[in-house]
């Protein structure tokens, strides 16, 4: 299932982010797309609000920590790997741990997970059943987001309908 949204505003991009953490259940695995600057942070915060963390608590980005993590309804594991450079590196930050049944990882610069030529999956483990968000800039503060569930049957997350 694949669903497109728009957004004109940060505050449009959280609160798109909130109804996606609504849904979002323990075992789940979000893996952010996009550019420098398209609101992968702004989403997060969103999906972390929806999953239950206080809202004294502030969402930052993991760029320096790698992983922050968030205690929700479920656990949550904020992943960051824009400083990461291989395989490796991966390994030794833990990232295979960080995903797990009992909590949500959000991955933000997910590219690294995948061959640049192929798309195929570069990590030692598997992400067959994920949630890819895709974050284009328009213009300063627009923004398009493509949502799409892989692998997940039509009953999971009640459809999974954001609406």
């Amino acid at each position: 299932m694949t669903m497109l949204f728009q957004t004109s505003s940060a505050d449009e991009t959280r609160s798109l982010g909130k109804r996606l953490g609504k849904v979002i259940q323990a075992g789940d695995i979000v893996l952010m797309f996009g550019d420098l600057g398209a609101g992968k942070t702004t989403l997060a915060q969103g999906i972390i609000s929806g999953l239950g963390v206080s809202q004294d608590e502030y969402v930052t980005s993991p760029t320096f920590t790698i992983i922050n993590q968030y205690m929700g309804r479920v656990p949550v594991h904020h992943i960051d790997l824009y400083r990461i450079e291989s395989l490796a590196e991966m390994a030794n930050i833990g990232l295979e741990d960080a995903l797990g049944e009992d909590r949500t990882a959000l991955v933000e610069w997910a590219e690294k997970l995948f061959h640049a030529k192929t798309g195929e999956i570069t990590a030692d483990f598997t992400l067959e059943k994920r949630i890819e968000v895709k974050l284009n800039i328009l213009s300063d503060d627009v923004r398009t987001i493509e949502i799409k569930a892989i692998n997940f049957d039509e009953t999971h997350h009640g459809g999974f309908s954001l609406q």
